[in-house]
């Protein structure tokens, strides 16, 4: 027997390490998700400290500035890099951390000291103000994370774990293994000749084999369009968990105030930073040394290079490869208005290849840009409607029930344990991507049964007529409609778009959630304080805007829904 040519072992070689860095993009997407929520869930966790009166201030401060970064990233993520848009979440992450403790000193010194009154007033003013600030800071980082590692997410589950996947994607090209490549390729051409006209004398099974070998790479490439999407969604579906319980663990077990509980999860941001340095932007940077290798890898890798690698305006080939991506993304635009109206047109239309999608989404004009942010309702308005019902729940209908109603340590205690079967569901369905892929009708389904599941909850906070701790399985059921719309949202988006509209397209889509979210956080201040008052109930920080009685509360809910 002949010893192994040199470019097989490295080929070996090469395979393992592939296998290894499409493992740890999809553990490292697992953990930003979860350190990219979990301060965002901890600033919820202590919003009573910050603001007893007025939680609802600290949850809409903990939405308009990230809803402003959903709203302008399609206009300008294409101009900043990954790792910058990394890099500022990391810095704001920490940054907030550092105000809210900062806000919570002044106002632990103004109830220790003996000042007078005056400058309690001004302390507690400053403290609330850089508390405040801190909660804005965060939402900052939160969304602007959230919005850049799914859209590198879909990045990864279109183009780079495929390219992960095949030998070529790691293969170290010389000269004499370019040159053996070329004879093996011709060899097998005429063994593959050979074959394929014995094997005619039994096409059926031929049929057969090829039908299940398609249907086996079909597969595949499914799960690669849903790796990374799950893993992230799953890690933030486990951050609303580790968020409340790490507020409890430090406050309750361990006794820290609230500067210490928010100056700790200050680590929050340097693992961030690291865990992306070191696992995400590093595979980045060998599938671009890669790319320059061999065009195998190029045309698999084109899609990682950022804009500063384009190379000179000038270039009369760069300009050339410019115009024509140019002219792929307005076919593109025009594909995705087409998947609008049949959603199985797309199969049918021949997406351009990764090769010449360089640009991409780049090129496209502001205008085009919104047409196409308007295009994707089919997946923004199921997200705004589930996340809108269900933050009517957590900030409206649950903290008005408790058993007995008229105690507020009892609603207190309902609130906490529904919370907690929320983000169990959705936990549990954000981890569930991998399993199978929702249809369009199925997207729209589980949003009406959330408005359903909301509308339930309400009849039921004013009747009583199930009223005792089963509740919390209908919560639990109201996580898993979230979750699910949360992650099969993205996952359709991904599977649906053309490969260089898909990292916009997951961004923008993005707006949705955080828009429902301060949409419901608005609505609820009324609706607490609507079924507050048909309870009898005092401490409502609005007036309900209907005049009602208990008696009337049928009446009143099906006016107002």
């Amino acid at each position: 027997h002949t010893s192994q040519p040199a470019s097989e072992s490295i080929t070996m070689t090469d395979c393992c390490l592939a296998s290894t860095a499409a493992a740890n993009a999809v553990r490292s997407f697992r953990l930003l998700g979860l350190l990219n929520n979990a301060p965002w869930v901890l600033m919820l966790a202590v919003a009573t400290n910050i603001s007893a009166g007025g939680v609802a201030l600290v949850f809409i401060s903990n939405q308009i500035p990230g809803l402003i970064v959903k709203v302008t990233a399609p206009y300008w993520f294409h101009l900043v890099s990954y790792k910058c848009r990394v890099v500022m979440a990391s810095v704001t992450m920490g940054l907030a951390c550092f105000l809210v403790g900062c806000g919570g000193l002044l106002r632990d010194e103004m109830t220790d000291d003996g000042d007078d009154g005056t400058k309690d007033a001004d302390r507690n003013s400053w403290g609330l103000f850089l508390e405040l600030l801190g909660v804005g800071f965060i939402s900052f980082s939160c969304n602007l994370g959230e919005a850049s590692l799914l859209a590198l997410a879909g990045k990864f589950d279109s183009v780079v774990l495929p390219a992960l996947s095949s030998l070529d994607s790691y293969q170290v090209i010389s000269e004499e293994q370019t040159e053996d490549s070329t004879n093996n390729t011709s060899q097998q051409s005429e063994s593959d000749t050979i074959f394929a006209e014995e094997y005619d004398l039994d096409g059926n099974d031929d049929e057969t084999e090829s039908e299940d070998h398609a249907g086996i790479l079909m597969k595949e490439e499914n799960t690669h369009q849903r790796a990374c999407i799950t893993a992230f969604s799953s890690g933030t579906g486990l951050a609303g968990m580790v968020g409340y319980g790490y507020k409890f663990l430090f406050s309750e077990l361990f006794g820290l105030g609230l500067s210490s509980t928010v100056w700790s999860a200050m680590l929050f941001a340097f693992a961030y930073l690291h865990i992306y340095l070191k696992g995400l932007h590093s595979i980045e940077q060998n599938m671009q040394q890669r790319a320059e290798v061999g065009p195998s890898v190029a045309s698999e890798s084109s899609l990682l290079v950022n804009n500063e690698h384009r190379g000179s305006d000038n270039d009369p080939a760069q300009e050339h490869a410019h115009n024509t991506n140019r002219e792929g993304s307005s076919s593109a635009l025009e594909m995705v208005h087409t998947e609008i109206i049949n959603p199985n047109a797309m199969q049918q239309l021949e997406i351009p290849s990764q090769a010449d999608s360089t640009v991409g989404s780049c090129d496209l004009t502001a205008s085009e840009r919104f047409m196409l942010v308007c295009s994707l309702w089919p997946y923004t308005i199921p997200l705004f409607t589930v996340y809108a019902a269900e933050y009517m729940l957590q900030a409206g209908v649950w903290p008005a029930i408790g058993f007995p109603v008229t105690s507020a340590t009892a609603r207190a205690k309902f609130y906490q344990y529904s919370n907690f079967c929320y983000q169990a569901g959705v936990f549990l369905s954000r981890s569930s991507g991998n399993i199978c892929t929702a249809s369009i009708p199925i997207l729209w389904l589980m949003p009406f049964l959330q408005v359903i599941n909301l509308y339930f909850f309400w009849l039921n906070s004013i009747h009583h007529f199930w009223y005792n701790y089963f509740l919390l399985l209908p919560c639990f059921f109201a996580g898993l409609l979230g979750g699910g719309v949360y992650v099969q949202g993205y996952n359709r988006v991904n599977m649906d778009m053309p490969v260089e509209l898909k990292e916009f397209a997951i961004a923008s889509v993005g707006i949705a959630d955080s828009l429902g979210i301060l949409v419901a956080d608005i609505l609820s201040l009324f609706i607490q304080s609507c079924i507050y008052r048909l309870n009898n109930i005092e401490g409502a920080v609005v007036e309900c805007p209907v005049n009602t009685t208990r008696t009337t509360g049928l009446g009143f809910a099906l006016q107002q829904l």
